[in-house]
């Protein structure tokens, strides 16, 4: 007699929908098996909607980690059958635009030239203006008291954070489009590898209110264009250029 592994209850000869189990962030990463279960019929609309929330929860975690999402499923809706059409997507892409390194996931078929999801750029969707534009659309208003607060800058005094260069607020969507694309399809001399994130990545703050587009260079260097939104239709850039993490380079 069949059980649903929900509710417990015997359900008689009726056949049971197959889920996957909703998630924990080992399962994500691959150091513990994803497990299917039976759901009947009045768990199922429950199930899913729970499966869909904790996916969304702990996917920005496990890529901000640059570990792989090993299950084919879809980031956007959580699907999860066997005869979906599988897009494969990467946080990192090398320079021809391929992915690169262990951050992997997949989006299905409906959702596969998505640029953003649920708190996860997806960088090789940013292939024009009108998607990086999506991203942009994203962006809260960060406030002076935030920055402050958070990166120790003002932005109010047209000045970026300690050591950051070619600094300019109050810009307009469309010129920060141009210095967004420019920086991103660029390829200079010994790129390893680029991602771009929703930040800042802090353990001990977790709202993301600006763009990171980084490039990881095979000299150790980490070259980044960040953008944040300091008004309803302003925006702030300015360029940093530090170490990349050594855990963060290509083998």
């Amino acid at each position: 007699m069949a059980v649903c592994d929900v509710c417990k209850g015997r359900q008689g000869p009726k056949e049971l929908h197959r889920r996957l189990a909703v998630p924990e962030y080992r399962s994500m990463i691959g150091f513990w098996p994803w497990i299917h279960i039976k759901v009947c019929d009045e768990c199922v609309t429950a199930h899913d909607r729970d499966f869909r929330e904790r996916l969304a929860l702990l996917a920005p975690d496990v890529l901000e980690n640059d570990e792989p999402i090993v299950r084919r499923v879809c980031l956007a809706c959580g699907a999860a059958e066997t005869d979906v059409a599988w897009h494969p997507h990467s946080k990192w892409l090398d320079a021809a635009g391929k992915p690169a390194r262990r951050a992997t996931f997949y989006l299905c078929g409906d959702h596969a030239d998505l640029p953003y999801v649920d708190g996860i750029v997806v960088g090789s969707n940013l292939t024009s203006r009108s998607r990086m534009a999506e991203v942009l659309e994203e962006l809260p208003v960060a406030g002076a008291d935030l920055v402050k607060r958070v990166e120790r800058w003002d932005p109010a005094q047209d000045e970026g954070p300690e050591g950051a260069a070619d600094f300019i607020g109050g810009r307009g969507g469309d010129a920060v489009l141009d210095d967004a694309m420019a920086f991103w399809q660029g390829a200079p001399d010994g790129l390893d590898a680029k991602a771009a994130w929703l930040g800042p990545v802090r353990k001990d703050y977790r709202m993301r209110y600006r763009l990171d587009l980084v490039r990881d260079l095979g000299d150790g260097r980490r070259e980044t264009f960040v953008v944040l939104r300091t008004g309803p239709e302003a925006l702030a850039v300015y360029r940093t250029v530090g170490d990349a993490p050594r855990e963060g380079r290509l083998p």
